[in-house]
C-alpha cells in the first residue's frame, strides 16, 4: 500500500526534460494524505496539480472510498486496461511512509539514499470531489523489495531513473514487461515520530526533526 507520502519541495527537483509547460504553484506537503493535491507528470500532457485518490461513486451517486493504489498485476484487466494504455502518470515524491506495530502504529520513512525524489508510477483520470473536478491519480503497487517487506506486503512502484521517460511515453504499450523498479540498494529507511500518524500534521519538524525543511 501507499496511502501517505512526502511531496517534492520544488519543481527544480524534477529533470526539466521530463515535462514541458508552466511550473504550477504548490506547497510542500511532508504528510500527503488521500484527497490532497500534489504535482504530477501526466504522460503526453505535461504537468498538473492532481488529487491523490480517484473518486469512484457507486450507482446512484453514493460515495465510496477513493482508489488510492492499483496493483501492477491487475493493470491488464477491465477498467485498468485503458488507463494503463492512455492514462499513465508519475508522482514525484521525496519518500513514502509505511507502518509497523510496535506498541502502537510506528511510522517509517522510505526514501532514496542520494536525496533525490522517487518517481512513483501511477494512473489517472478526471474525477470530481466535493465540487472540484480535476485530474486524480492512484499509485501503482507491487511486491515489496527486501527493505520494505518487513513493513508491508506491497510497495509503490518507484521507477528507476532510466525508466521514467519510458513510463511517460504512451507509444510504449506494455512497459510493465520491463524491470521498472528502482534498485534495492538505492533505498533507505528510518523511523518517524508518531505525530505524523495524524493526517493533519504538516509540520515536518514535529515528526522528522532530522530532515531539512523546505
Amino acid at each position: 500500500m501507499c496511502n501517505r507520502f512526502r511531496s517534492i519541495e520544488e519543481w527544480s527537483q524534477i529533470p526539466r526534460d521530463l515535462y514541458s509547460g508552466p511550473r504550477l504553484n504548490f506547497e510542500f506537503n511532508p504528510n500527503v494524505a488521500p484527497t490532497e493535491t500534489v504535482p504530477a507528470l501526466i504522460a503526453g500532457d505535461g504537468v498538473a496539480i492532481a488529487r491523490f485518490g480517484i473518486n469512484r461513486p457507486l450507482p446512484g451517486g453514493k460515495p465510496r472510498p477513493p482508489l488510492l493504489n492499483a496493483r501492477t498485476d491487475g493493470l491488464r484487466k477491465g477498467q485498468f486496461r485503458t488507463r494503463m494504455r492512455k492514462q499513465r502518470c508519475v508522482i514525484p515524491a521525496m519518500g513514502f511512509y509505511e507502518w509497523r506495530e510496535e506498541g502502537g502504529k510506528q511510522p517509517y520513512y522510505f526514501a532514496r539514499k542520494d536525496g533525490k525524489p522517487l518517481m512513483l508510477a501511477g494512473i489517472w483520470e478526471e474525477a470530481e470531489y466535493k465540487g472540484d473536478r480535476r485530474i486524480a491519480f492512484a499509485i501503482l503497487t507491487e511486491e515489496p523489495n527486501g527493505l520494505v517487506a518487513p513493513y508491508h506486503d506491497r510497495m509503490p512502484l518507484a521507477l528507476a531513473d532510466d525508466k521514467v521517460a519510458l513510463w511517460l511515453d504512451l507509444k510504449q504499450e506494455a512497459p510493465l514487461e520491463q524491470k521498472l523498479l528502482l534498485d534495492l540498494g538505492e533505498f533507505a529507511v528510518r523511523p518517524m515520530g508518531r505525530a505524523m500518524n495524524n493526517v493533519r500534521e504538516k509540520n515536518l519538524a514535529a515528526f522528522d526533526p532530522e530532515a531539512k525543511a523546505a
